[in-house]
């Protein structure tokens, strides 16, 4: 009778050990990560998604932080590296500058300019450039750096305004104007060509009687 107790309780014991070993313990973590949108948040979520062991995973836009559930021997490096695989710098990283272009243009957010040099700022500059989103914003900032001696140009979608720095003295915002109306975005200063405007994409056309 004794025996067949501790029998028993032998293999209770057994059952209970394998139960706790059979499921790991979770944690959750948070860090931020860059990004502008809904179509961030779903990309986001689902990289993260994709790192086994990572059982839920949310993004706020607004915070810029996401939170992630998984099994406690995930390491978070592993799942930021996911999401910066896919165009999104966390704070642990920066996304390879390919990922990041490969982003739509309304998921391009602001990013600290790799390129920009430590040549000396001898001029600022802003003025108005219409424009809609942030395919908009690519295109404005990348025409405003064709101008020789343009060391940054961050052309911000809710004021409409370019912000210019430059290295040479002689820049002036005509030469930064002409160059960005010339890709179909009115300036305060210049007038895109019709066809130039005509062959944006539609998300882009904005309102040229405002």
């Amino acid at each position: 009778m004794k025996k067949s107790i501790l029998s028993v309780t032998i293999i209770g014991l057994m059952l209970l050990f394998v139960t706790n070993t059979g499921f790991s313990q979770e944690t959750t973590k948070e860090f931020k990560v860059m990004g502008n949108c809904n179509g961030c948040k779903k990309r986001i979520e689902k990289a993260a998604l994709g790192v086994d062991g990572v059982s839920l995973a949310e993004w706020d836009k607004e915070t810029k932080m996401i939170k992630v559930t998984m099994d406690e021997q995930v390491n978070i490096a592993t799942v930021a590296s996911a999401i910066e695989a896919i165009g999104h710098d966390t704070e642990f990283n920066k996304a390879i500058q390919t990922a990041y272009d490969d982003l739509p243009g309304c998921c391009q957010y602001d990013r600290e300019d790799a390129n920009t040099t430590a040549a000396k700022i001898v001029n600022t500059f802003s003025f108005k450039v219409s424009g809609n989103c942030g395919m908009c914003k690519k295109r404005i900032e990348k025409a405003a750096k064709t101008v020789s001696g343009i060391e940054s140009a961050i052309w911000d979608k809710e004021s409409k305004v370019i912000t210019v720095e430059t290295s040479i003295g002689t820049i002036g915002k005509n030469d930064v104007s002409k160059a960005i109306a010339m890709v179909g975005h009115d300036t305060e200063f210049d007038k895109a060509d019709q066809t130039a405007y005509d062959d944006l994409p539609d998300c882009c056309q904005y309102d040229r009687n405002q």
